[in-house]
C-alpha cells in the first residue's frame, strides 16, 4: 500500500501533464504540509497534516463573502483535499457510537460530552466535531 505522500506525488504528475492548475497548486499545497509535518520538532504523520490543512482552509472559508472568487477558489480546493481523505462518518454512524456511550453512563451521572466526541474522533477522524456535538446533545435531551 502507498503512502498518502506516494498518491500525492503521482496525481501532482498527473495533473501537471494534464496541465490542471487548480489541481496541481492544492496538490503542492497538501505535498508541503505533509513535509512541513514530517521536519517539524514533533513530527507530524501525513494524515494529521492533511486534516490540519483542511481545517485551515475550512476556517479560511469563513472569511470570504460567499459569493466572492476567493471563496469559490477555497472551496474547490476544499474539494479536492476531500478526495484524499476518508468519508466523514453518517449521522447513523454517529448516533450509534453516540448511543453505545450513553447507555455506558448510569443514569444519575452527567453524561462526559469530551469522552463522547474522543471516541468519535478515534473512529472518525474526519467528523465535523461541531456536528458531532449537536447531536450528542440531541441524544441527551431525548435520554432525559
Amino acid at each position: 500500500m502507498s503512502s498518502l505522500k506516494e498518491t500525492l506525488t503521482n496525481d501532482l504528475k498527473t495533473a501537471l501533464k494534464s496541465q490542471d492548475k487548480e489541481l496541481t497548486a492544492a496538490i503542492r499545497m497538501l505535498i508541503s504540509a505533509i513535509q512541513y509535518g514530517q521536519t517539524a520538532a514533533k513530527p507530524v504523520p501525513e494524515f494529521d497534516s492533511v486534516l490540519g490543512y483542511r481545517k485551515q482552509l475550512a476556517d479560511s472559508l469563513e472569511m470570504f463573502p460567499k459569493d466572492g472568487e476567493k471563496y469559490i477558489q477555497v472551496q474547490k480546493e476544499l474539494e479536492i483535499v476531500d478526495r484524499y481523505l476518508p468519508k466523514p462518518p453518517t449521522d447513523a454512524e454517529l448516533n450509534d457510537i453516540i448511543s453505545i456511550n450513553l447507555a455506558k453512563i448510569q443514569p444519575q451521572e452527567k453524561p462526559n460530552i469530551g469522552i463522547i466526541i474522543k471516541e468519535i474522533k478515534n473512529k472518525f477522524p474526519t467528523c465535523d466535531a461541531k456536528a458531532a456535538m449537536a447531536l450528542i446533545q440531541k441524544a441527551i435531551s431525548e435520554k432525559k
